[in-house]
């Protein structure tokens, strides 16, 4: 089943394909846990974008400051960044994608106003907000004023201290599905059209190898049926707790995260894996479509 393209402004659309749409990671922070420093420069990263755009990613997401959290996994984590110094390396991207392709949706991975009110202005159109069950004041009003979307990410405390504050019962796919609920009503309150709000059930942040991988198979129960999902399974570590890969080795465990995503929501709601090696995804759910008897020709 291919679920409706969700539209936005001027005329963009997220289109998901009968397997999921594809959202390209473009990290331009040299810190990022798997690929900092990879694309350098803002005109590296605007040529990555649109050869992802070119090749049929649904979205290209560009993140200036790296959400790896503290823990047993990343150390102590990553360090903040100044709103100015994330908005020098955002903007430069999402201006030069923009002018270059005015059809390719564009979000920025932020958690900050300022940002986002500058890269919204310059053409992007989906806040992905780490910090989703907390989200800063007037973010959620400025996304349902300017006819945003928004990813809800679920992350209990900042990437410096989830692993910290972050307590589950034995039904952790139970306690992430409350906390979203939550999080999805504020943004409704607020005004943000029902299909502009995305969940995202936060692997990786504050959980357990066992409960990320609880969660995406529990991924059918996080929210209602036909509301928006995100899962950003690719190359995290516990990912690697089978193989004990770096994070640039685990290709195969982030695609069969990505199938089993697939797998669980197909035919209940649409679908976006946020990944790294885009390419490579994409053939991949391809192959997913075509299993499931739509080739897509």
């Amino acid at each position: 089943m291919t679920f409706r393209p969700i539209p936005l402004s001027a005329g963009r659309r997220i289109d998901f394909g009968p397997a999921g749409g594809v959202m390209a990671i473009l990290n331009v922070t040299p810190d990022s846990f798997s690929d900092g420093g990879r694309l350098g420069t803002p005109r590296a990263a605007v040529e990555a974008g649109l050869r992802f755009a070119g090749a049929g990613a649904a979205i290209l997401d560009v993140g200036g400051e790296s959400t790896r959290p503290r823990g047993a996994a990343y150390g102590e984590g990553a360090g903040e960044v100044t709103a100015d110094e994330e908005l020098s390396r955002v903007l430069p991207v999402v201006e030069g994608i923009r002018a270059a392709n005015a059809a390719i949706p564009i979000s920025v991975d932020t958690r900050r106003v300022d940002v986002a009110r500058r890269v919204l202005d310059a053409g992007a159109d989906v806040v992905n907000l780490v910090t989703g069950l907390e989200p800063p004041d007037g973010l959620l009003d400025l996304v349902a004023r300017t006819g945003a979307a928004i990813v809800l990410n679920h992350m209990r405390g900042l990437p410096a201290t989830t692993f910290s504050v972050s307590r589950f019962g034995p039904d952790v796919v139970s306690d992430v599905a409350g906390d979203l609920a939550q999080a999805r009503r504020r943004g409704l309150l607020a005004g943000i059209r029902p299909d502009r709000v995305f969940l995202d059930p936060g692997l990786g942040f504050g959980k357990t190898p066992d409960q990320n991988f609880a969660l995406l198979a529990g991924l059918a129960l996080l929210g209602p049926e036909g509301v928006p999902v995100v899962v950003g399974a690719s190359r995290k570590a516990f990912l690697g707790s089978f193989s004990g890969r770096p994070p640039a080795e685990r290709l195969p465990e982030s695609l069969a995260a990505c199938a089993a995503a697939v797998e669980r929501l197909r035919g209940r709601s649409p679908l976006l894996v946020r990944v790294h090696d885009v390419e490579e995804t994409l053939r991949f759910v391809r192959i997913l479509a075509a299993a499931a008897g739509d080739t897509g020709r």
